[in-house]
Protein backbone atom coordinates (compact mmCIF):
# COMPACT_ATOMS: atom_id res chain seq x y z
CA UNK A 1 0.00 0.00 0.00
CA UNK A 2 1.34 3.48 -0.87
CA UNK A 3 1.88 5.16 2.26
CA UNK A 4 -0.08 9.20 1.98
CA UNK A 5 2.54 11.87 2.38
CA UNK A 6 1.82 15.17 4.37
CA UNK A 7 0.13 17.72 3.05
CA UNK A 8 -0.69 20.22 5.96
CA UNK A 9 2.19 22.12 7.80
CA UNK A 10 1.74 24.01 11.50
CA UNK A 11 5.29 25.23 10.54
CA UNK A 12 5.25 27.58 13.93
CA UNK A 13 5.90 29.87 15.51
CA UNK A 14 7.37 28.47 18.22
CA UNK A 15 5.68 29.36 21.78
CA UNK A 16 3.06 30.84 19.89
CA UNK A 17 0.08 27.99 20.32
CA UNK A 18 1.39 25.36 17.87
CA UNK A 19 1.27 22.60 21.05
CA UNK A 20 -2.45 23.55 21.99
CA UNK A 21 -3.36 23.30 17.97
CA UNK A 22 -1.91 19.65 17.92
CA UNK A 23 -3.58 18.91 20.95
CA UNK A 24 -6.90 20.26 19.92
CA UNK A 25 -6.90 19.03 16.33
CA UNK A 26 -5.36 15.60 16.55
CA UNK A 27 -8.56 13.44 17.25
CA UNK A 28 -10.12 15.02 14.52
CA UNK A 29 -11.20 12.48 12.33
CA UNK A 30 -10.39 14.13 9.12
CA UNK A 31 -6.28 14.76 10.40
CA UNK A 32 -3.66 12.00 10.70
CA UNK A 33 -1.14 12.85 12.97
CA UNK A 34 2.24 11.33 13.80
CA UNK A 35 3.12 10.51 17.21
CA UNK A 36 5.90 13.05 17.53
CA UNK A 37 4.93 16.80 16.67
CA UNK A 38 8.24 17.83 15.89
CA UNK A 39 9.66 15.81 12.93
CA UNK A 40 12.04 17.90 11.78
CA UNK A 41 12.71 16.59 8.57
CA UNK A 42 12.27 19.74 6.13
CA UNK A 43 14.77 21.65 8.37
CA UNK A 44 16.98 18.95 9.27
CA UNK A 45 20.39 20.52 7.28
CA UNK A 46 19.10 23.74 8.78
CA UNK A 47 18.90 22.66 12.31
CA UNK A 48 22.22 20.59 12.37
CA UNK A 49 24.34 23.71 11.35
CA UNK A 50 22.29 26.65 13.47
CA UNK A 51 20.55 24.95 16.27
CA UNK A 52 21.97 23.93 19.82
CA UNK A 53 19.00 21.72 20.71
CA UNK A 54 19.26 18.28 20.26
CA UNK A 55 16.12 17.72 18.82
CA UNK A 56 14.37 14.65 16.96
CA UNK A 57 15.05 15.28 13.56
CA UNK A 58 14.73 12.84 10.31
CA UNK A 59 17.49 12.97 7.42
CA UNK A 60 15.96 9.90 5.02
CA UNK A 61 12.70 10.59 3.66
CA UNK A 62 11.73 7.26 3.10
CA UNK A 63 11.72 7.28 7.67
CA UNK A 64 9.99 10.23 7.47
CA UNK A 65 6.99 9.26 5.05
CA UNK A 66 7.15 5.66 7.51
CA UNK A 67 5.90 7.47 10.25
CA UNK A 68 2.77 8.24 8.07
CA UNK A 69 2.42 4.43 7.53
CA UNK A 70 -1.10 4.68 9.81
CA UNK A 71 -2.73 7.02 7.56
CA UNK A 72 -5.75 6.12 6.21
CA UNK A 73 -8.92 8.49 4.55
CA UNK A 74 -7.97 11.52 6.77
CA UNK A 75 -8.03 14.66 4.18
CA UNK A 76 -5.67 15.51 5.69
CA UNK A 77 -1.72 14.10 7.06
CA UNK A 78 0.25 16.57 8.93
CA UNK A 79 3.31 17.70 9.84
CA UNK A 80 3.76 20.23 12.78
CA UNK A 81 7.13 21.68 13.08
CA UNK A 82 8.22 24.87 13.87
CA UNK A 83 11.22 24.63 13.02
CA UNK A 84 10.38 25.19 9.88
CA UNK A 85 9.42 28.62 10.36
CA UNK A 86 12.00 31.00 10.30
CA UNK A 87 15.02 29.23 8.12
CA UNK A 88 14.37 30.93 4.39
CA UNK A 89 15.21 27.37 2.97
CA UNK A 90 12.37 25.68 4.35
CA UNK A 91 9.36 27.20 2.20
CA UNK A 92 11.00 26.10 -0.80
CA UNK A 93 11.87 22.83 0.09
CA UNK A 94 7.61 22.13 1.18
CA UNK A 95 6.44 23.48 -1.96
CA UNK A 96 9.11 21.20 -4.15
CA UNK A 97 7.42 18.53 -1.68
CA UNK A 98 4.29 19.18 -2.38
CA UNK A 99 2.70 22.31 -3.81
CA UNK A 100 -0.67 22.21 -2.96
CA UNK A 101 0.21 21.70 0.30
CA UNK A 102 -1.79 24.07 3.39
CA UNK A 103 0.28 26.11 5.78
CA UNK A 104 -0.96 26.97 9.25
CA UNK A 105 0.81 30.13 10.94
CA UNK A 106 0.20 30.94 14.78
CA UNK A 107 1.08 33.55 16.19
CA UNK A 108 1.34 36.00 19.49
CA UNK A 109 2.77 39.36 20.84
CA UNK A 110 6.42 39.16 19.25
CA UNK A 111 8.16 40.76 22.34
CA UNK A 112 6.24 38.59 24.98
CA UNK A 113 6.75 35.36 22.39
CA UNK A 114 11.07 36.24 21.96
CA UNK A 115 10.60 36.83 26.12
CA UNK A 116 8.90 33.50 26.70
CA UNK A 117 11.80 31.40 24.03
CA UNK A 118 14.36 33.15 26.09
CA UNK A 119 12.94 31.79 29.64
CA UNK A 120 12.40 28.39 28.28
CA UNK A 121 16.30 28.13 27.10
CA UNK A 122 17.18 29.63 30.64
CA UNK A 123 15.21 26.77 31.88
CA UNK A 124 16.84 24.33 29.64
CA UNK A 125 20.39 25.29 30.66
CA UNK A 126 20.60 26.46 26.88
CA UNK A 127 21.31 30.15 28.06
CA UNK A 128 23.16 31.40 30.23
CA UNK A 129 23.33 35.25 29.34
CA UNK A 130 20.97 37.88 29.67
CA UNK A 131 18.21 38.25 27.40
CA UNK A 132 19.53 41.45 25.75
CA UNK A 133 23.15 40.21 25.11
CA UNK A 134 21.04 37.77 22.91
CA UNK A 135 18.81 40.01 20.96
CA UNK A 136 21.22 42.92 20.06
CA UNK A 137 24.01 40.20 19.39
CA UNK A 138 25.32 39.13 15.90
CA UNK A 139 22.32 37.73 13.66
CA UNK A 140 24.04 34.27 13.07
CA UNK A 141 23.99 33.43 16.69
CA UNK A 142 21.63 30.77 16.85
CA UNK A 143 20.21 32.30 19.91
CA UNK A 144 19.17 35.35 18.00
CA UNK A 145 17.75 33.54 15.25
CA UNK A 146 15.22 31.64 18.30
CA UNK A 147 14.29 34.91 19.85
CA UNK A 148 14.35 37.54 17.24
CA UNK A 149 13.86 36.02 13.78
CA UNK A 150 11.51 33.95 14.84
CA UNK A 151 9.35 37.23 15.95
CA UNK A 152 9.95 38.80 12.57
CA UNK A 153 6.58 37.53 11.49
CA UNK A 154 5.80 39.28 8.25
CA UNK A 155 9.49 38.77 7.02
CA UNK A 156 8.81 34.60 7.61
CA UNK A 157 5.70 34.67 6.23
CA UNK A 158 6.53 36.34 2.89
CA UNK A 159 8.82 33.53 2.39
CA UNK A 160 6.12 31.22 2.55
CA UNK A 161 4.31 33.68 0.12
CA UNK A 162 6.76 33.74 -2.58
CA UNK A 163 5.41 29.82 -3.39
CA UNK A 164 2.39 29.21 -1.88
CA UNK A 165 -0.83 30.54 -3.09
CA UNK A 166 -2.08 32.89 -0.18
CA UNK A 167 -5.10 30.98 -0.01
CA UNK A 168 -3.11 27.99 1.32
CA UNK A 169 -1.91 30.07 3.60
CA UNK A 170 -3.57 30.37 7.49
CA UNK A 171 -2.56 33.20 10.07
CA UNK A 172 -3.76 32.73 13.69
CA UNK A 173 -3.44 35.08 16.49
CA UNK A 174 -3.12 33.25 19.84
CA UNK A 175 -5.03 36.34 21.75
CA UNK A 176 -7.99 35.79 20.11
CA UNK A 177 -7.59 31.70 19.57
CA UNK A 178 -11.13 30.77 20.31
CA UNK A 179 -12.49 33.50 17.60
CA UNK A 180 -9.58 31.96 15.26
CA UNK A 181 -10.68 28.53 15.39
CA UNK A 182 -13.80 28.25 13.52
CA UNK A 183 -11.85 30.28 10.71
CA UNK A 184 -9.39 27.59 10.71
CA UNK A 185 -11.96 25.10 10.03
CA UNK A 186 -13.50 26.86 7.21
CA UNK A 187 -9.99 27.28 6.15
CA UNK A 188 -9.44 23.28 5.92
CA UNK A 189 -12.87 22.46 4.34
CA UNK A 190 -13.66 20.54 7.78
CA UNK A 191 -16.58 20.39 10.66
CA UNK A 192 -15.19 21.68 13.68
CA UNK A 193 -15.92 18.73 16.51
CA UNK A 194 -16.15 19.33 20.46
CA UNK A 195 -12.28 18.59 22.10
CA UNK A 196 -11.93 18.03 25.32
CA UNK A 197 -8.96 20.17 24.82
CA UNK A 198 -10.43 23.80 24.94
CA UNK A 199 -9.00 27.25 24.61
CA UNK A 200 -8.55 27.59 28.51
CA UNK A 201 -7.20 24.01 29.05
CA UNK A 202 -3.21 24.14 29.51
CA UNK A 203 -0.94 22.15 27.25
CA UNK A 204 2.49 23.33 27.50
CA UNK A 205 2.65 24.76 30.98
CA UNK A 206 5.80 26.33 31.69
CA UNK A 207 7.72 24.07 33.60
CA UNK A 208 11.33 24.01 35.84
CA UNK A 209 13.20 20.74 36.45
CA UNK A 210 13.35 19.25 39.70
CA UNK A 211 16.67 17.72 39.58
CA UNK A 212 18.97 16.38 37.58
CA UNK A 213 17.66 13.52 35.71
CA UNK A 214 14.72 16.73 34.19
CA UNK A 215 17.31 19.13 33.51
CA UNK A 216 19.04 16.53 31.16
CA UNK A 217 15.79 15.32 29.87
CA UNK A 218 14.98 18.62 28.95
CA UNK A 219 18.35 19.35 27.06
CA UNK A 220 17.80 15.90 25.36
CA UNK A 221 14.82 16.15 23.02
CA UNK A 222 15.80 13.72 20.88
CA UNK A 223 15.62 10.99 23.50
CA UNK A 224 12.07 12.12 24.74
CA UNK A 225 10.62 11.95 21.66
CA UNK A 226 11.81 8.99 20.85
CA UNK A 227 10.33 7.58 24.29
CA UNK A 228 7.28 8.63 22.82
CA UNK A 229 7.84 5.88 20.44
CA UNK A 230 8.08 2.99 23.13
CA UNK A 231 6.45 4.78 26.73
CA UNK A 232 2.92 4.57 27.10
CA UNK A 233 1.60 7.86 27.68
CA UNK A 234 -0.35 7.43 30.57
CA UNK A 235 3.58 6.89 32.30
CA UNK A 236 5.13 9.65 30.75
CA UNK A 237 2.40 12.01 32.62
CA UNK A 238 2.68 10.47 35.86
CA UNK A 239 6.66 11.54 35.70
CA UNK A 240 5.96 14.88 34.62
CA UNK A 241 5.00 15.85 38.84
CA UNK A 242 8.41 14.18 39.79
CA UNK A 243 10.57 15.59 37.29
CA UNK A 244 9.11 19.02 37.00
CA UNK A 245 7.21 22.20 38.95
CA UNK A 246 5.96 24.86 37.68
CA UNK A 247 8.55 27.95 36.55
CA UNK A 248 8.28 31.09 37.99
CA UNK A 249 6.47 34.06 36.09
CA UNK A 250 8.80 36.72 34.79
CA UNK A 251 8.14 39.61 32.82
CA UNK A 252 10.59 41.55 30.40
CA UNK A 253 12.69 44.48 31.18
CA UNK A 254 11.26 47.61 29.78
CA UNK A 255 14.67 48.21 27.70
CA UNK A 256 14.43 44.94 26.44
CA UNK A 257 10.68 45.33 25.54
CA UNK A 258 11.69 49.24 23.79
CA UNK A 259 14.70 47.41 21.72
CA UNK A 260 12.43 44.76 20.40
CA UNK A 261 9.47 47.32 19.91
CA UNK A 262 11.79 48.83 17.50
CA UNK A 263 13.40 45.96 16.12
CA UNK A 264 9.84 44.54 15.05
CA UNK A 265 7.71 47.26 14.65
CA UNK A 266 8.20 47.85 10.94
CA UNK A 267 7.75 44.05 10.27
CA UNK A 268 4.18 44.20 12.50
CA UNK A 269 3.32 47.21 10.40
CA UNK A 270 3.59 45.01 7.10
CA UNK A 271 1.71 41.85 8.92
CA UNK A 272 -1.04 44.88 9.92
CA UNK A 273 -1.40 45.52 6.37
CA UNK A 274 -1.20 42.02 5.36
CA UNK A 275 -4.26 40.45 7.66
CA UNK A 276 -5.81 43.70 8.23
CA UNK A 277 -5.73 43.91 11.66
CA UNK A 278 -4.35 46.78 14.09
CA UNK A 279 -1.83 44.34 15.16
CA UNK A 280 -0.56 47.22 17.56
CA UNK A 281 -3.60 47.25 19.47
CA UNK A 282 -4.08 43.64 20.11
CA UNK A 283 -0.74 43.26 21.15
CA UNK A 284 -0.92 46.28 23.57
CA UNK A 285 2.11 47.97 21.86
CA UNK A 286 0.83 51.62 21.56
CA UNK A 287 2.08 51.61 25.17
CA UNK A 288 5.64 50.98 24.32
CA UNK A 289 5.53 53.42 21.40
CA UNK A 290 4.92 56.14 23.98
CA UNK A 291 7.28 55.18 26.45
CA UNK A 292 10.27 55.64 24.46
CA UNK A 293 10.27 59.18 25.23
CA UNK A 294 9.37 59.01 28.33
Amino acid sequence: MKIRQPNLFIVGAPKAGTTFLFAALKDHPELHFPKIKELNHFSFDELSVNSYYKDYKIKERKKYLSLYSSAENQKYIVDASVSYFAFPSVAEKLYQFNPDSKIIIALRNPIKRAFSHYQMDKRMGHAEESFMSYIAGHKNDPHYLQYVQNSLYFENISNYLKYFKRENIHILLLEKIEAELDGLYQFLGIERIDSSVTTDTVVNANKAPRNSVARYLQKNRKLVSALKFVVPKKLINGFKNVLYKPAPKTTIDKESAIFLYNCFRNDIQSLSDLINVDLFQLWDLKNIHHEQGS
